[in-house]
């Protein structure tokens, strides 16, 4: 016997526990179950001694010890018969049975294409060599003839749990970017665990900006979602071909290749001289944290020029990637960016990044939650854009626990800055306002939201309000001037002008 045919076995076991005594018991306690079948205790001594899972086979004498767990466990009184009839059925003893469903087909796994062709060519292979085998399906295959929809339980459906062994699973699309990477992560376990319980095979169709690594990320996934001590990952099996063949891959992840240098184009150009200097000094030697800018929208990407300099500025802290935020209708929006940052590896998470050796990263704060960030923030830098010109504005904006109400003291003590820029129309060209706050240790003692709104209001290093009255003294920007940007129109300048003006009358 080996590891996959006994977690097959231990998928059996917990059914004919629920249907025999109405037990209802998780996937880790039918694996510590069914260690009962080589003599072990539990399932991490299964994974210690695979010679004793290798010596083992499905006989009277394992039974019969299945048998006695079953019964000082659970009170179920069966024989050792009666549960070598449920674990082999009409198949020869010794060996996990076949598959009820196309049994000469390939091992039950979870195998991943990015082509909706490939899942296509499948579901016309099922169908001829099972003779019309019903599949039970997401969106990637409910669209087939002989396909059930898997509706709003999707794998999670119960009644899964009575489909005959074998059948094909067809999931997805799976979506790896930074706002959907949870949920896929969740779905692809799911579908691992269908394997282990009840032999199924599942297709998986993933959508991903990097195609060439959804093995890896999909291990990685699994990995990242499963109970300490599970090994779902190892129905991870193989990929889907173009001609509908499901083909194991071996190893299944390999490793990721050394990250390669990539000299930057970046510039800091777009931040004012007086926040560079007092910025960049506070960058030297930090390799981690958060640091966040705000400005106007360049193209649908909030502050790219700024962020594009944050690049510049961070270039000591090793290799830099830029995060999928989420799934566009539009893809090409994706590359509405400076080239600086087009340049860098488009990668589907943080933790894809992180599994890959990138320690910088580009990510849209809206999409980005922030146990993500709490995870990895001490470990890696974060450049974010985000609405806004006031420092205070920033941290609300770019940090998503905070719009929630909430805060956590570990995540704000990660922050580097908050850096915020406005540029206004002047008499002799433009005016450009800068906010900067340089964080900071005192954060973590801040009790209530307007407690760090205010912290960071009143330990700014540099204040636009100050920078505006010296352009309103010099002349080069009037009060007239910025009621009349106020109704200009629908731009990030006339907002902003009008924040000024409530602000300015507000003080007087």
């Amino acid at each position: 016997m080996d590891l996959q045919q006994l977690q097959l076995l231990a998928g059996r076991a917990r059914d004919l526990l629920q249907q025999q005594s109405n037990h209802t018991i998780g996937h880790n306690q039918s694996l510590d179950l069914i260690a009962a079948l080589p003599g072990l205790r539990n399932w991490p001594e299964v994974r210690a001694f695979p010679d004793r899972v290798t010596a083992c086979e499905l006989d009277e004498s394992s039974a019969g010890r299945l048998a006695f767990r079953m019964k000082r466990k659970f009170g179920l009184d069966l024989t050792a018969s009666d549960i070598l009839a449920a674990l082999s059925g009409p198949n020869a003893r010794g060996r996990s049975p076949l598959p009820e469903i196309w049994p000469s087909g390939p091992e039950p796994g979870v195998y991943l294409t990015t082509s909706q062709d490939a899942i296509n060519a499948l579901l016309v292979r099922y169908e001829e060599e099972t003779d019309g085998a019903v599949v039970y399906a997401e969106r990637a295959g409910n669209h087939w003839d002989g396909s059930i929809d898997l509706g709003e339980g999707g794998l999670w459906s119960p009644g899964l749990n009575r489909v005959p062994s074998g059948t094909l699973l067809v999931i997805g699309p799976l979506e790896l970017n930074q706002q959907d990477w949870k949920d896929s992560a969740d779905r692809l376990e799911m579908a691992c665990l269908r394997v282990h319980n009840s032999g199924h095979r599942v297709a998986a169709l993933i959508h991903s900006p990097t195609p060439g690594d959804i093995c890896e990320d999909a291990d990685l996934m699994v990995r990242s979602v499963q109970a300490a001590g599970d090994d779902c990952e190892t129905a991870l099996r193989g990929v889907v071909t173009d001609e509908g063949q499901m083909v194991a891959r071996q190893p299944f992840s390999r490793p990721w290749p050394s990250v390669p240098p990539v000299p930057s184009i970046a510039t800091t150009e777009a931040i004012p001289p007086a926040a560079l200097e007092a910025l960049g000094r506070h960058l030297q030697g930090r390799k981690s944290g958060l640091l966040v800018f705000g400005g106007d929208s360049v193209r649908g990407h909030w502050a790219a020029d700024l962020v594009d300099a944050g690049l510049a500025l961070t270039k000591h802290a090793g290799p830099a990637a830029r995060i999928t935020p989420r799934d566009r209708s539009t893809p090409a929006k994706n590359w509405w960016v400076p080239e600086a940052t087009k340049q860098l590896p488009f990668l589907p998470s943080v933790q894809s990044a992180y599994d890959r050796g990138y320690r910088r990263m580009l990510i849209d704060p809206h999409h980005t939650d922030d146990d993500i960030l709490k995870r990895y923030a001490g470990d890696a830098i974060f450049i974010a854009g985000t609405h806004g010109f006031e420092a205070n504005t920033i941290l609300f904006s770019g940090v998503r626990m905070l719009g929630y109400g909430s805060h956590d003291s570990e995540l704000l003590t990660q922050i580097i800055g908050l850096l915020g820029v406005v540029r206004l129309p002047s008499r002799s060209g433009v005016v450009t306002l800068s906010d900067l706050f340089l964080g900071p240790a005192k954060l973590a003692d801040a009790e209530k939201i307007k407690d760090i709104a205010e912290y960071v209001t009143q330990n700014r290093v540099l204040r636009w309000e100050e920078q505006l009255q010296q352009s309103m003294s010099g002349g080069e920007i009037s009060m007239d001037g910025l009621e009349n940007l106020a109704h200009g129109g629908p731009s990030m300048v006339t907002r902003y002008s009008e924040q000024i003006v409530r602000k300015l009358k507000g003080e007087q």
